[in-house]
């Protein structure tokens, strides 16, 4: 498995309090999520999506409460 990918579940366990809480939320058990960090076991690309996931939330949430906008689509001026 790419370092990438280990770095991204890395990321996602850290936003979610531990690789236990990041299992529990993938649905996978904490032995499978340690294979995956350890590069022994490729990470399925529905897994990766949801890991994504967990990171796009996160950072969105971070950006909401700095007071920026939160919406990718700005508002046109009304006529």
């Amino acid at each position: 498995m790419s370092t990438t990918s280990i770095r991204i579940i890395q990321a996602a366990s850290e936003i979610v309090g531990g690789d236990e809480a990041l299992a529990e939320r993938l649905g996978i058990g904490h032995h499978a999520l340690a294979m995956f960090k350890e590069g022994r076991r490729h990470l399925p690309d529905a897994l990766l999506l949801r890991v994504v996931d967990i990171i796009l939330e996160d950072r969105q949430t971070r950006i909401g409460v700095a007071g920026e906008a939160t919406s990718p689509v700005p508002r046109l001026p009304s006529a």
